[in-house]
């Protein structure tokens, strides 16, 4: 388990199939809206949201891996990157509760990697901790903040996500988030 302090996680959304009266587009836009209430952190000052909150455009691509379905739907997949207070493992809690607020059920067969099918699919892609080294030794002066990434090997939660090399559409995206950044 990470110590506390701050974090920053990079997050894939993926809808494809809608839920009641909302597209799987306005899902993806939904989800964003609990996300930022679920993880940034009440006391972060910032002058903008987008200092804390970055997030893609909202992207159709073809489905990846083997599905039930013979011909399932388009996904719609964003990427947004948040800071936030929560350890990744406090992350991956929050994320699979949002899933099931918009009606994700976990069924896909995990040995087979036969996928179905869903309202909402939130994967973390990468996480970093937060890291404040002192430049200066006399009493702190002039802290330089950067971030470390965090990798992960248990079971439930590998960082950064194993399928990040397997799907064509991660690092266009990736890359549009950093470039907003600059």
């Amino acid at each position: 388990m990470e110590e506390k302090g701050l974090f920053k996680v990079v997050l894939l959304l993926g809808s494809n199939l809608p839920l009641g009266r909302l597209s799987p587009e306005q899902i993806i836009a939904e989800a964003d809206k609990e996300i930022i209430d679920a993880l940034l952190p009440d006391y972060l000052e910032v002058e903008a949201l987008e200092d804390a909150v970055s997030a893609t455009e909202i992207t159709v691509t073809d489905p990846c891996g083997k599905f039930e379905e013979k011909d399932p739907p388009k996904f719609y997949n964003q990427v947004l990157s948040c800071i936030t207070d929560k350890t990744p493992e406090d992350v991956l809690v929050q994320t699979q509760r949002i899933e099931k607020l918009f009606g994700r059920m976990r069924t896909y067969k995990e040995k087979g990697e036969i996928y179905q099918s869903r309202t909402l699919d939130i994967d973390i892609l990468r996480a970093y901790r937060r890291n404040v080294a002192d430049n200066k030794a006399d009493k702190g002066a002039d802290k330089k903040a950067y971030w470390i990434e965090i990798k992960s090997d248990n079971p439930k939660l590998i960082l950064p996500h194993p399928q990040i090399g397997t799907r064509a559409f991660v690092k266009p995206l990736m890359a549009s988030l950093n470039k907003k950044k600059k």
